[in-house]
Protein backbone atom coordinates (compact mmCIF):
# COMPACT_ATOMS: atom_id res chain seq x y z
CA UNK A 1 0.00 0.00 0.00
CA UNK A 2 2.58 2.16 0.71
CA UNK A 3 4.86 1.85 -2.80
CA UNK A 4 1.37 2.15 -4.44
CA UNK A 5 0.77 5.55 -2.18
CA UNK A 6 4.16 6.71 -2.87
CA UNK A 7 3.36 6.02 -6.98
CA UNK A 8 0.55 7.59 -6.56
CA UNK A 9 2.69 11.15 -4.98
CA UNK A 10 5.28 10.59 -7.52
CA UNK A 11 2.67 10.51 -9.99
CA UNK A 12 0.55 13.55 -8.99
CA UNK A 13 4.23 15.92 -8.78
CA UNK A 14 5.14 15.07 -12.19
CA UNK A 15 1.76 15.93 -13.53
CA UNK A 16 2.03 19.20 -11.48
CA UNK A 17 5.60 19.91 -13.09
CA UNK A 18 4.40 18.64 -16.82
CA UNK A 19 1.69 21.36 -16.62
CA UNK A 20 3.60 24.09 -15.22
CA UNK A 21 6.31 23.45 -17.93
CA UNK A 22 3.35 23.84 -21.13
CA UNK A 23 1.91 26.72 -19.61
CA UNK A 24 5.73 28.65 -19.29
CA UNK A 25 6.46 27.50 -23.00
CA UNK A 26 2.95 29.07 -23.76
CA UNK A 27 3.83 32.06 -22.05
CA UNK A 28 5.30 35.13 -23.61
CA UNK A 29 8.49 35.01 -22.27
CA UNK A 30 8.73 31.95 -23.67
CA UNK A 31 7.24 32.95 -26.90
CA UNK A 32 9.47 32.67 -30.02
CA UNK A 33 8.39 35.82 -31.70
CA UNK A 34 9.92 37.49 -28.73
CA UNK A 35 13.28 37.18 -30.05
CA UNK A 36 12.55 37.08 -33.47
CA UNK A 37 13.21 40.64 -35.94
CA UNK A 38 10.95 41.71 -38.41
CA UNK A 39 12.59 43.08 -41.67
CA UNK A 40 9.61 45.51 -43.34
CA UNK A 41 6.66 47.19 -42.02
CA UNK A 42 3.96 44.60 -42.82
CA UNK A 43 6.49 42.02 -41.00
CA UNK A 44 6.92 44.72 -38.00
CA UNK A 45 3.21 45.02 -38.00
CA UNK A 46 2.25 41.30 -37.77
CA UNK A 47 5.01 40.90 -35.25
CA UNK A 48 3.68 43.59 -32.77
CA UNK A 49 0.45 42.30 -33.52
CA UNK A 50 0.97 38.73 -31.97
CA UNK A 51 3.21 40.03 -29.29
CA UNK A 52 0.29 42.30 -28.14
CA UNK A 53 -2.12 39.43 -27.59
CA UNK A 54 0.67 38.38 -24.65
CA UNK A 55 0.71 38.86 -21.32
CA UNK A 56 4.24 39.28 -19.82
CA UNK A 57 5.95 38.96 -16.27
CA UNK A 58 6.99 42.23 -14.10
CA UNK A 59 10.73 41.97 -15.24
CA UNK A 60 8.65 43.06 -18.62
CA UNK A 61 7.12 46.26 -17.00
CA UNK A 62 9.03 49.48 -17.71
CA UNK A 63 7.79 52.08 -15.30
CA UNK A 64 5.81 55.06 -16.91
CA UNK A 65 8.16 57.84 -15.91
CA UNK A 66 11.77 57.28 -17.38
CA UNK A 67 14.50 59.31 -18.62
CA UNK A 68 15.58 58.83 -22.28
CA UNK A 69 19.22 59.51 -23.59
CA UNK A 70 19.64 59.91 -27.31
CA UNK A 71 22.88 60.66 -29.31
CA UNK A 72 24.59 59.76 -32.11
CA UNK A 73 27.94 59.18 -31.08
CA UNK A 74 30.29 59.67 -34.16
CA UNK A 75 31.59 55.92 -34.46
CA UNK A 76 32.59 55.72 -31.02
CA UNK A 77 35.95 57.48 -32.82
CA UNK A 78 36.83 60.19 -30.71
CA UNK A 79 38.61 59.84 -27.38
CA UNK A 80 36.32 60.00 -24.03
CA UNK A 81 33.02 58.59 -25.91
CA UNK A 82 32.93 55.99 -24.01
CA UNK A 83 34.12 57.81 -21.41
CA UNK A 84 31.27 60.64 -21.50
CA UNK A 85 28.53 57.97 -22.66
CA UNK A 86 28.89 55.70 -19.57
CA UNK A 87 28.60 58.79 -17.23
CA UNK A 88 25.66 59.95 -19.36
CA UNK A 89 24.28 56.24 -18.87
CA UNK A 90 24.11 55.96 -15.49
CA UNK A 91 21.19 58.89 -15.08
CA UNK A 92 18.95 57.54 -17.58
CA UNK A 93 16.90 53.94 -18.43
CA UNK A 94 17.11 54.26 -22.29
CA UNK A 95 19.01 54.83 -24.59
CA UNK A 96 18.80 55.73 -28.44
CA UNK A 97 21.98 55.91 -29.93
CA UNK A 98 22.94 56.36 -34.05
CA UNK A 99 26.05 55.59 -35.98
CA UNK A 100 26.61 52.80 -32.76
CA UNK A 101 29.34 49.73 -33.34
CA UNK A 102 28.67 46.46 -32.02
CA UNK A 103 31.10 46.62 -29.13
CA UNK A 104 30.81 44.96 -25.88
CA UNK A 105 31.77 48.47 -23.91
CA UNK A 106 28.04 49.40 -25.37
CA UNK A 107 26.42 46.48 -25.14
CA UNK A 108 27.07 46.38 -21.42
CA UNK A 109 25.44 49.87 -20.90
CA UNK A 110 22.23 48.52 -20.00
CA UNK A 111 20.76 44.22 -19.98
CA UNK A 112 18.86 44.90 -22.68
CA UNK A 113 20.15 45.90 -26.03
CA UNK A 114 18.89 45.99 -29.70
CA UNK A 115 20.80 46.35 -32.84
CA UNK A 116 19.83 47.32 -36.56
CA UNK A 117 22.69 47.20 -38.80
CA UNK A 118 23.80 49.97 -41.11
CA UNK A 119 26.58 51.09 -43.06
CA UNK A 120 30.00 48.86 -42.43
CA UNK A 121 33.41 49.75 -43.25
CA UNK A 122 36.06 47.10 -43.25
CA UNK A 123 35.43 45.20 -39.80
CA UNK A 124 33.46 48.07 -38.44
CA UNK A 125 29.85 47.42 -38.51
CA UNK A 126 27.54 50.58 -37.52
CA UNK A 127 24.15 51.05 -37.01
CA UNK A 128 21.25 52.03 -34.30
CA UNK A 129 20.82 50.64 -31.30
CA UNK A 130 18.45 51.13 -28.28
CA UNK A 131 19.52 50.44 -24.87
CA UNK A 132 17.00 49.63 -22.15
CA UNK A 133 16.64 48.96 -18.57
CA UNK A 134 13.68 46.37 -19.55
CA UNK A 135 13.34 44.02 -22.41
CA UNK A 136 11.89 44.96 -25.46
CA UNK A 137 8.63 42.80 -26.21
CA UNK A 138 8.99 43.52 -30.34
CA UNK A 139 12.08 44.38 -32.30
CA UNK A 140 11.85 46.17 -36.10
CA UNK A 141 14.67 46.83 -38.82
CA UNK A 142 14.27 48.83 -41.61
CA UNK A 143 16.91 49.56 -43.78
CA UNK A 144 17.13 52.13 -46.74
CA UNK A 145 19.83 53.05 -48.65
CA UNK A 146 21.38 56.16 -49.10
CA UNK A 147 20.83 57.25 -53.03
CA UNK A 148 24.59 58.82 -53.57
CA UNK A 149 26.57 56.72 -51.19
CA UNK A 150 24.76 53.47 -51.97
CA UNK A 151 25.57 52.60 -48.04
CA UNK A 152 22.66 51.38 -46.06
CA UNK A 153 20.81 53.71 -43.26
CA UNK A 154 18.99 52.03 -40.32
CA UNK A 155 15.73 52.60 -38.45
CA UNK A 156 15.63 50.74 -35.21
CA UNK A 157 11.52 50.12 -34.03
CA UNK A 158 11.30 48.35 -30.50
CA UNK A 159 7.97 47.70 -28.22
CA UNK A 160 7.99 47.81 -24.34
CA UNK A 161 5.23 46.68 -22.12
CA UNK A 162 3.67 49.04 -19.87
CA UNK A 163 1.41 48.03 -16.79
CA UNK A 164 -2.48 47.76 -17.62
CA UNK A 165 -1.84 46.05 -20.72
CA UNK A 166 -0.12 49.27 -22.51
CA UNK A 167 2.47 49.05 -25.10
CA UNK A 168 5.25 51.47 -25.50
CA UNK A 169 6.73 52.05 -29.23
CA UNK A 170 9.99 53.43 -29.86
CA UNK A 171 11.55 54.53 -33.18
CA UNK A 172 15.30 55.21 -33.01
CA UNK A 173 15.82 56.51 -36.85
CA UNK A 174 19.23 57.56 -38.38
CA UNK A 175 17.93 59.90 -41.52
CA UNK A 176 19.61 59.36 -44.98
CA UNK A 177 21.36 62.51 -45.06
CA UNK A 178 23.49 62.54 -48.74
CA UNK A 179 20.19 63.20 -51.17
CA UNK A 180 19.05 66.64 -52.75
CA UNK A 181 15.29 65.64 -52.91
CA UNK A 182 13.39 64.40 -50.16
CA UNK A 183 11.85 60.84 -52.44
CA UNK A 184 14.26 58.41 -50.43
CA UNK A 185 14.05 60.13 -47.47
CA UNK A 186 10.27 60.27 -47.86
CA UNK A 187 10.01 56.55 -47.94
CA UNK A 188 12.64 55.91 -44.83
CA UNK A 189 10.07 57.75 -42.74
CA UNK A 190 7.04 56.08 -44.34
CA UNK A 191 7.97 52.66 -43.67
CA UNK A 192 8.19 53.82 -39.86
CA UNK A 193 4.66 55.52 -40.18
CA UNK A 194 3.09 52.60 -41.54
CA UNK A 195 3.78 50.77 -37.91
CA UNK A 196 3.19 53.95 -35.94
CA UNK A 197 -0.09 54.28 -37.47
CA UNK A 198 -1.21 51.05 -36.66
CA UNK A 199 -0.47 51.37 -33.15
CA UNK A 200 -3.01 52.52 -30.74
CA UNK A 201 -0.75 53.82 -27.74
CA UNK A 202 2.12 56.14 -26.68
CA UNK A 203 5.07 56.81 -29.08
CA UNK A 204 8.38 57.98 -28.87
CA UNK A 205 10.31 58.89 -32.26
CA UNK A 206 13.77 60.27 -31.83
CA UNK A 207 16.82 60.33 -32.99
CA UNK A 208 19.24 62.10 -35.49
CA UNK A 209 16.85 62.73 -38.34
CA UNK A 210 19.27 64.57 -40.54
CA UNK A 211 16.32 67.21 -41.27
CA UNK A 212 18.60 69.95 -42.79
CA UNK A 213 16.28 71.52 -44.85
CA UNK A 214 12.94 73.19 -44.97
CA UNK A 215 11.35 70.49 -47.05
CA UNK A 216 13.13 67.91 -44.75
CA UNK A 217 11.51 69.43 -41.81
CA UNK A 218 8.11 70.39 -43.06
CA UNK A 219 8.41 66.31 -44.24
CA UNK A 220 8.55 65.14 -40.45
CA UNK A 221 6.22 68.22 -38.98
CA UNK A 222 3.52 67.24 -41.30
CA UNK A 223 3.77 63.16 -40.93
CA UNK A 224 4.18 63.12 -37.74
CA UNK A 225 1.78 65.77 -36.30
CA UNK A 226 -1.00 64.03 -38.48
CA UNK A 227 -0.48 61.05 -35.77
CA UNK A 228 -0.82 62.73 -32.70
CA UNK A 229 3.03 63.49 -32.07
CA UNK A 230 4.70 66.90 -31.06
CA UNK A 231 8.13 67.68 -31.00
CA UNK A 232 9.70 68.16 -27.74
CA UNK A 233 10.83 72.42 -26.84
CA UNK A 234 14.35 73.33 -25.69
CA UNK A 235 15.05 76.51 -23.41
CA UNK A 236 18.71 76.26 -23.78
CA UNK A 237 18.63 74.82 -27.13
CA UNK A 238 22.51 73.27 -27.94
CA UNK A 239 21.67 70.57 -30.43
CA UNK A 240 23.72 70.72 -33.81
CA UNK A 241 22.16 72.53 -36.46
CA UNK A 242 22.96 72.22 -39.99
CA UNK A 243 21.78 75.18 -42.30
CA UNK A 244 20.26 76.26 -39.17
CA UNK A 245 17.99 73.34 -38.52
CA UNK A 246 18.41 71.04 -35.83
CA UNK A 247 19.78 67.82 -37.26
CA UNK A 248 18.85 65.42 -33.78
CA UNK A 249 15.09 65.70 -32.89
CA UNK A 250 12.55 64.10 -30.52
CA UNK A 251 8.34 63.64 -31.19
CA UNK A 252 6.56 61.97 -28.94
CA UNK A 253 2.44 61.00 -28.57
CA UNK A 254 0.78 59.88 -24.92
CA UNK A 255 4.20 60.77 -23.29
CA UNK A 256 4.41 64.01 -21.05
CA UNK A 257 7.91 66.18 -21.25
CA UNK A 258 9.01 67.66 -17.53
CA UNK A 259 12.21 67.96 -17.78
CA UNK A 260 15.00 68.28 -21.28
CA UNK A 261 18.56 69.18 -21.63
CA UNK A 262 21.46 69.26 -24.04
CA UNK A 263 25.05 68.94 -23.56
CA UNK A 264 28.10 70.12 -25.07
CA UNK A 265 30.66 67.45 -25.16
CA UNK A 266 33.90 66.84 -27.82
CA UNK A 267 33.68 62.77 -27.80
CA UNK A 268 31.26 63.49 -31.16
CA UNK A 269 29.76 65.55 -33.38
CA UNK A 270 26.81 65.81 -31.88
CA UNK A 271 25.53 66.64 -28.66
CA UNK A 272 23.63 64.34 -26.64
CA UNK A 273 19.71 65.49 -25.71
CA UNK A 274 18.18 63.75 -21.90
CA UNK A 275 14.58 63.96 -21.42
CA UNK A 276 12.59 63.15 -18.62
CA UNK A 277 9.05 61.72 -19.96
CA UNK A 278 5.81 60.23 -18.18
CA UNK A 279 3.53 57.78 -19.73
CA UNK A 280 0.03 58.90 -19.52
CA UNK A 281 -3.06 57.30 -19.46
CA UNK A 282 -5.06 58.82 -22.30
CA UNK A 283 -6.97 56.12 -24.62
CA UNK A 284 -6.03 55.88 -28.36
Amino acid sequence: MQVIQLFKALLSASLIICTATIANAASSEQHPSISDTAYSPAQCNKLLRVNRLHTYSSRYIMAKQFKLLTWNIYKAKNRDLFTDLSNLNEQVDLIFLQEAIEEPRLVKLKPYQRFSPGYKSGDTQTGVMTLSRWPATAHCTLTHEEPWLRTPKATNITEYAVSGNVRLLSVNMHGINFTLGTKAYKKQLQDSLNVMMRHHGPIIFAGDLNAWSDARQQLIINSLTKLGLTEARYLDDKRTKTFGFALDQIWTRGVSISKISVKQYESSDHNPILVTLEISEQEY
